[in-house]
């Protein structure tokens, strides 16, 4: 697939054009588990904008798409360790024609410039390859700092060695049994991932000064929300990116055995000012110059989901720019029964789900029973939901509602919905959410452990006066499903999402059952399985590479014998033979014709079966 120049001895790829260093990672992808950068990029077209850069570096496979941010004049080299990422970005970077690829590890790569603008994303493990001498931290910051010009910005994230999740997890994170995590112990690669005490040293030891510091949430390689130090530190503003915080991080954990009920911890540091020390990650923009004169944002956070659905906030200052993540134009969007908006607002506040579970870990239900009744009175209230917002009430689950001293508010109101849900069933719907995101993220609750989500939701609704039975909960649970299955563009799987929502109700998330396998099964079993699926998603990969580089060589030849039938000498022969075809296809007839003629009927076709026996 790659084809070695001679005279340069550098190989470079048919398919993509890309120079390939020493360093690539064969039949590796790292993009096919990695999403786009959205909240960086917001970061990175501030900058952009500000110092037109004429020369880019995007290091490593996630830093490679942001491309489509970077302006078409500019100069811009990418690098990423695998072959198939390499192609990848070459299709992404389809408007750009200044743009050089290079496939390898950096500790290989030999820039022929310097550049105004380095984008290094996801730390040396992402940047480096088994087959070389691994560079710690330090090291890394070095050398991206040495092809920096004099006022060039450097962009790039480091983990932290005491983030939040880390210290709220059961378990070890289940990458580190993953291939991705190749690099743990490995030669010459840090022994640990950095305190938040030490990012100013590293930046200093490399001629570097720090012109902003971004915690990054939910970890290293998925910034989708980043606030800045300024608004992480300070207790008042701080305000305005609680719920979202909480929010992002609860849905990274979700799925995990955890310690403590994230989704509070992460609250209550947040509000105690504590963010920036125990973001999972940082994201660093820096310089050798003394300051950076562009002004870049102070909070930045890009939704989960459906790309289709997705929009990304900024916050600066008092302003706030809502745009959906696409990068599209329109002002609403419109599917089935659902419609999104682009109303400009910034979620600030405290949510319910947050005093909901305050309320559960005293394990009083009498600090409950207030909060339910409040919400439930406000569901019903008519002049809380007039005519033209009535369609948004089916949205007004317990995460998604501020809770303040001036009563409760919708923390998103972009989402409608065609048809008016009745009070009881948006009741019952946001407790049965409330009661789902509890339990699975093994929050305290004063009921017994083996609680069921919809057993829960029985409960809660009691305490405002509600009955609720098996057919309340099956009808909110198909309009959840058809919103779900609409989202994510699958309206045919409505009902198979109704019932895995239907399952999921009636079983308990704290306990497995008698004869379930053990979580360390569990995940010996989803290893092996997502070993074997690497592996056949590889030569799946590299079958379709060869077929793709084989259709090209036979277009090739069919191009060249195009070529050789107009060229004057094909014709020459052509006409040439033309008469002994024609002389030869008359005299195999005329044989034929006499052999009927002189031989007894049927002699042809037994002279045939003849020769077929003698044959076989």
């Amino acid at each position: 697939m790659t084809e070695q120049a001679e005279h340069t001895g550098i190989r470079q790829d048919s398919v993509s054009g890309a120079t390939v260093i020493v360093g690539d990672m064969i039949a590796w992808s790292d993009l096919s588990e990695l999403t786009a950068p959205g909240a960086t990029a917001a970061v990175v077209e501030r900058l952009v904008a500000g110092s037109a850069p004429q020369t880019v570096l995007l290091a490593g496979p996630r830093a490679g798409l942001l491309l489509p941010q970077l302006p078409t004049t500019a100069r811009i080299d990418v690098l990423t360790r695998s072959l198939d990422d390499v192609r990848t970005l070459e299709i992404l970077g389809g408007m750009h024609s200044r743009v050089s690829y290079f496939c390898g590890g950096f500790l290989d790569f030999d820039p022929e410039r310097h550049y105004d603008l380095v984008v290094a994303l996801g730390g040396p493990q992402r940047l480096l390859s088994p087959d070389r001498t691994g560079l710690t931290i330090g090291e890394t910051i070095n050398r991206l700092s040495e092809v920096l010009t004099e006022d060039g910005v450097l962009v790039t994230d480091l983990a932290n060695e005491l983030g939040l999740t880390d210290l709220v997890r059961a378990v070890p994170d289940p990458q580190t049994e993953e291939d991705v995590a190749w690099w743990i112990g490995a030669d010459g690669f840090s022994e640990r991932a950095t305190y938040a005490r030490e990012r100013d040293g590293l930046l200093a030891a490399a001629g570097l000064t720090c012109h902003s510091t971004y915690a990054a949430l939910p970890n290293l390689d998925a910034h989708n929300l980043l606030v800045s130090r300024d608004i992480a530190t300070d207790a008042g503003r701080v305000e305005a990116v609680r719920a979202v915080a909480a929010q992002v991080t609860t849905q990274e954990l979700t799925e995990l055995p955890v310690l403590r009920d994230v989704h509070a911890t992460l609250d209550r540091v947040t509000a105690a000012g504590q963010l920036d020390d125990l973001a999972p990650a940082w994201l660093i923009v820096a310089g050798k110059s003394p300051a950076t004169r562009t002004a870049l944002p102070d909070v930045v956070y890009v939704e989960t989901g459906p790309t289709r659905w997705t929009q990304r906030l900024v916050l600066e200052g008092d302003s706030v720019t809502r745009s959906w993540s696409d990068g599209g134009q329109d002002a609403d969007r419109s599917e089935v029964d659902l419609t999104r908006t682009l109303q400009v607002e910034f979620p600030v506040g405290v949510t319910l789900e947050t005093r909901l579970r305050s309320a559960a870990a005293t394990r009083q239900q009498s600090a409950i029973r207030p909060l339910v009744r409040r919400y439930a009175e406000w569901l019903e209230d008519a002049s809380a939901w007039p005519t033209d917002v009535a369609a948004q009430r089916v949205f007004a689950t317990p995460d998604n509602v501020l809770m303040s001293d001036d009563g409760l508010t919708l923390l998103d109101r972009t989402w409608s919905r065609a048809g008016i849900v009745s009070a009881g069933d948006t009741l019952v719907r946001g407790l049965r959410t409330f009661a789902t995101r509890l339990l699975a993220t093994g929050g305290a609750h004063p009921w017994r452990v083996g609680v069921t989500p919809d057993e829960l939701t029985v409960t809660l609704a009691a305490m405002a006066g509600f009955s609720v039975t098996p057919a309340d909960i099956a009808r909110v649970a198909n309009t959840s499903a058809h919103i779900r299955a609409t989202l994510l563009g699958t309206p045919g799987m409505a009902d198979e999402l109704l019932e895995l929502d239907l399952e999921s109700g009636r079983h308990a998330r704290d306990l497995p059952a008698a004869d379930q396998a053990g979580y360390r099964e569990l995940l010996t079993r989803l290893r092996a399985g997502s070993s074997e699926m690497r592996q056949k998603d590889g030569q799946i990969a590299w079958l379709e590479g060869t077929l793709r580089h084989r259709d090209r060589y036979i277009r090739r030849l069919e191009k060249t014998i195009e070529n050789y039938e107009t060229t004057l000498t094909y014709k020459a022969v052509d006409l040439m033979r033309a008469p002994r075809r024609i002389a030869t296809n008359r005299a195999v007839s005329m044989a034929k014709s006499t052999a009927d003629q002189v031989l007894p009927p049927g002699a042809m076709s037994k002279a045939r079966n003849l020769a077929k026996r003698l044959g076989d």
